[in-house]
């Protein structure tokens, strides 16, 4: 049996050891939390709480391919992008010339428009053959409202109209003329509208290239003649015999 001394010394060593406060109790109860936190139950609760995340970025991805599925197909890339300065430069050209064309083409049309309205209305004449001398003058370098002056002068517009010299149709083309500017010309072939205005206006606009652009001297010319027009000038005389200016007038 042991001493009363000896119980209290055992007392106080188990007190000192194990009690509510000490170190080593503290120890303790951490590990038994510790343990708890492994036991099923807390692993359902873990497991729980990174569920969520897992579900939605499995959902995200199940989604990815329905997203890409539904976009609108891709319009096929050229070689060069069309971001590219020199394309975009090329292609800003291209919509201005078309825009300059159609402007040029607008306003051609209506001064031809306007031109063979007068002409019609000036010189009691039907609308087709306006349109005929305009165009046809166009064609060969001559500007309608000459050749219109110079069909009027020639033949007031009468298609089988002689000279006593023997020129013929609206623009009174002497056959040999004809001759040289087409080969093979016959005299009927000058009874044509659009043989006589092609080989006419030709003729003048040779005159005018002739004489350096003056006008005035080539409807001379083409009145008396080149050779007759030289002849005078040569002489330092003046050819003019009025014709010109009738012609100019219209």
């Amino acid at each position: 049996m042991a001493s009363p001394d000896t119980r209290s010394r055992r007392q106080d060593d188990t007190q000192g050891e194990g009690g509510p406060d000490s170190p080593h109790r503290r120890e303790d109860d951490a590990a038994s939390e510790a343990a708890a936190a492994t036991e099923p139950g807390s692993r359902k609760d873990m497991f729980r709480r990174f569920r969520q995340p897992l579900i939605g970025l499995g959902l995200a991805g199940m989604a990815l391919p329905m997203v890409q599925a539904t976009k609108a197909p891709s319009e096929p890339t050229s070689d060069r992008d069309a971001a590219d300065p020199e394309t975009a430069a090329a292609a800003g050209g291209d919509v201005e010339e078309n825009l300059v064309n159609r402007i040029a083409s607008t306003r051609e049309d209506a001064a031809r428009n306007a031109l063979v309205e007068d002409a019609v209305s000036k010189y009691d004449i039907s609308r087709d053959l306006a349109e005929d001398i305009y165009d046809i003058a166009r064609e060969e370098n001559i500007a309608p409202k000459l050749a219109f002056g110079l069909v009027r002068t020639e033949s007031t517009f009468n298609e089988k109209a002689v000279s006593h010299v023997g020129a013929r149709g609206l623009t009174q083309v002497m056959p040999r003329t004809a001759a040289w500017l087409v080969p093979g010309t016959s005299t009927e072939d000058l009874y044509d509208r659009h043989t006589n205005l092609r080989l006419g206006f030709q003729y003048l606009d040779q005159m005018i290239d002739k004489y350096k652009g003056d006008v005035r001297l080539a409807l001379l010319a083409y009145n008396r003649g080149p050779g007759t027009v030289d002849k005078v000038l040569k002489r330092g005389g003046n050819p003019d015999n009025g014709y010109a200016d009738k012609v100019l007038r219209g």
